[in-house]
C-alpha cells in the first residue's frame, strides 16, 4: 500500500518537473539563443543546494521526514505555479533563480525521501524498492517530457502549464495521506555543526564509501549534463526541432525504466562484473554522441546513457543505504548529493563556455573521459565484491 502511494507521489512530481524543465530550457534557449545561459541554468541551479546540503542531512536525521517533505513539495508547487503563470514577464535571470529554488527543494526531498522509504520498508526490501520506485518515477518523467514536447510544438502553453500545476498539487495531496515516520526521530544534544562534522567523518573515513561517492557523482554528472545540454545539441548539431529533442529525452527515460526493472536480473547474470560492464557501456554511449551526428546513433547513445546512469545511481545508492548505520541515513544521503551537485555546479558552467567556443560535441568527449575514472573505480575489489 505504501509503495503504491510512494510511486504515485514520485511519479507525479517527476512528471511535473520533467515537463517544466523541457518547457523552460527550450524557452530559455529560444529566448536568448545563447548556450551560456543553458550552462548557467543547469550549473547555478545547484549552487544553493550545494551550500545547504550538509545542513539538510542533519535536519533529516533530527526531524520527521514527512514534515520536511511536505514543506519542500509545497514550495515547489508555489514556485512552478508563479513561473508558469508569469512566464512571459520573467527575465532569464529570474528563470535561473526559480530553478535554484526548485533544485534546493529537490535536494531536501531526495535525502528525506530516501530516509523515509527506509522507515517504511525493511532493509531486505530496499534494493528492489529503490529500483522499482525509480522505474515508475521515470515513467512519470517520460510522460512529462512527451506531453511538454507535444504542447510546445503545438504552441498550447496554457494547457501545459495547467497540467503541470495540477500534477504537483496531487503529489502534495498524496504525500499528506502517508503516515509519519515509523522510526524514532533521532534527537541529539550536540549542535548541528558537530553532527554535520560527525557525518563527514563517518562517510569519508572509509575508502569504500569514498569510492561509492565518486562513482555516484560521475553517474549523476553525466546524466544531468546530458539532459541539460541535449536541447542545445539538438538545435545546434542535429539542426532539428523540439519534437526530436523530446524524443531523445524520452529515450533517456525509457532506457532508465528498463534499468530499474531489469537491474536485479542483470546483477544475477553478471555478478561482480556488473559495474565494469555498465561503466564501459556508458563510455561507449557518450562517444556515439561525440563522434557521430546521425539521428540513429544519437538515439542509441541516449538510450545507453539513460540505462547506464540510472543503473549506476539506483544500485549504488541502495548499496550505500544498506551499508550506512541508521542514525546516519540523512547525512550519508546529503553528503552523496553534496558530491553530486558540487561536480555539477563546478563543471556545467565550464561545459557551457566550451560548447559556445567549440561545439556541443566537445561536452560528450569530456564526459567520456570522466567515465574512465568511474571504470577504474568499478574494477576495484572493494566495489566488485558487493555484487
Amino acid at each position: 500500500m505504501y509503495l503504491t502511494k510512494v510511486i504515485w507521489i514520485q511519479g507525479l512530481l517527476d512528471f511535473a518537473l520533467s515537463a517544466y524543465f523541457i518547457f523552460i530550457t527550450w524557452g530559455l534557449y529560444e529566448q536568448t539563443e545563447n548556450i551560456v545561459y543553458t550552462g548557467l541554468f543547469v550549473g547555478l541551479g545547484f549552487l544553493p543546494s550545494l551550500l545547504c546540503m550538509p545542513f539538510f542531512g542533519v535536519f533529516v536525521d533530527r526531524y520527521h521526514k514527512k514534515y520536511l517533505l511536505l514543506a519542500a513539495f509545497a514550495t515547489i508547487f508555489i514556485t512552478i505555479a508563479v513561473v508558469l503563470i508569469c512566464f512571459d514577464d520573467l527575465s532569464p535571470i529570474l528563470l535561473i533563480v526559480s530553478n535554484m529554488v526548485l533544485q534546493l527543494c529537490g535536494s531536501l526531498i531526495r535525502p528525506a525521501m530516501q530516509a523515509y522509504i527506509s522507515a517504511l520498508f525493511s532493509k531486505e526490501q530496499l534494493i528492489v524498492t529503490f529500483q522499482r520506485s525509480a522505474s515508475y518515477t521515470i515513467i512519470g518523467g517520460i510522460l512529462g517530457t512527451a506531453i511538454s514536447s507535444f504542447f510546445i510544438t503545438q504552441a498550447v502553453v496554457s494547457i501545459l502549464a495547467f497540467t503541470i500545476i495540477i500534477a504537483t498539487f496531487i503529489a502534495l495531496s498524496l504525500l499528506w495521506l502517508l503516515p509519519k515516520d515509523k522510526l524514532v526521530t533521532h534527537r541529539s544534544r550536540y549542535s548541528i555543526f558537530k553532527e554535520m562534522r560527525a557525518g563527514f567523518t563517518y562517510c569519508l573515513s572509509s575508502r569504500f564509501f569514498i569510492q561509492l561517492l565518486i562513482i555516484m557523482m560521475i553517474g549523476q554528472l553525466i546524466y544531468h549534463t546530458t539532459v541539460g545540454f541535449l536541447a542545445a545539441y539538438t538545435y545546434e548539431v542535429l539542426k532539428s526541432t523540439a519534437t526530436l529533442y523530446g524524443l531523445l529525452e524520452i529515450t533517456l527515460s525509457i532506457s532508465g525504466v528498463l534499468a530499474g526493472l531489469l537491474g536485479t536480473k542483470y546483477i544475477k547474470n553478471f555478478k561482480q562484473f556488473s559495474p565494469i560492464i555498465m561503466m564501459a557501456g556508458l563510455m561507449l554511449s557518450l562517444l556515439l554522441l561525440a563522434l557521430d551526428t546521425t539521428i540513429a546513433f544519437t538515439v542509441i547513445g541516449c538510450a545507453g546513457i539513460g540505462y547506464c546512469t540510472t543503473w549506476i545511481r539506483t544500485t549504488f545508492q541502495a548499496i550505500q543505504q544498506i551499508a550506512t548505520a541508521q542514525q546516519y541515513h540523512g547525512r550519508a544521503a546529503s553528503i552523496r548529493m553534496l558530491f553530486n551537485q558540487g561536480s555539477i555546479v563546478c563543471l556545467t558552467p565550464v561545459f557551457g563556455i566550451l560548447a559556445e567556443q567549440f561545439s556541443a560535441h566537445s561536452i560528450f568527449f569530456l564526459l567520456a573521459s570522466i567515465s574512465v575514472i568511474g571504470l577504474f573505480l568499478c574494477s576495484t575489489q572493494q566495489v566488485r565484491k558487493q555484487f
